[in-house]
């Protein structure tokens, strides 16, 4: 498994992936925004480093990470795997990739992200990688902390 760059060769592939369980793409999935909404964050917004996931060749995921300004950290901003790429142990091993990535960024000390609180799989997940919770509430997700 690996993070690719989004180039002209696949970012169609990486806008068509979905949570949904249809295979349906929306802009606003049930627990994240569109990857074509977060290619287009990435571009207007300054600090953002967004990649595909691959496994067996196959793109299967999705992440944007970065230094938020607004917050002045650095975040998770996105991750997403297919829905038909689900339950198959591919999310640990990209989030442990874009960690192992992110780490490498210059004043990386603490790694925040944030997702949906019924996100009961995403949140096992995220703390069985050693984040925590802030309490904080940022527009109706929960927030997680790492400290690297």
């Amino acid at each position: 498994m690996k993070l690719v760059e989004i180039n002209k060769d696949n970012w169609l592939k990486v806008v068509l992936l979905t949570t949904n369980e249809d295979g349906k793409g929306t802009v606003v999935e049930k627990f994240v925004a569109s990857n074509a909404l977060s290619i287009t964050q990435s571009v207007y917004e300054t600090g953002w480093i967004i990649k595909g996931i691959e496994a067996e060749k196959k793109l299967i995921g999705f992440a944007m990470y970065g230094f938020d300004e607004e917050t002045a950290n650095y975040w998770i901003c996105r991750f997403m795997i297919d829905h038909k790429s689900q339950g198959k142990g591919y999310g640990r091993k990209a989030v442990e990739l874009v960690l192992d990535e992110m780490k490498q960024l210059d004043g990386c000390n603490s790694i925040y992200l944030s997702t949906e609180p019924e996100n009961e799989i995403a949140i096992k997940l995220y703390e069985s990688l050693g984040f925590q919770k802030t309490g904080n509430i940022n527009e109706g997700e929960a927030e997680f902390v790492l400290k690297v």
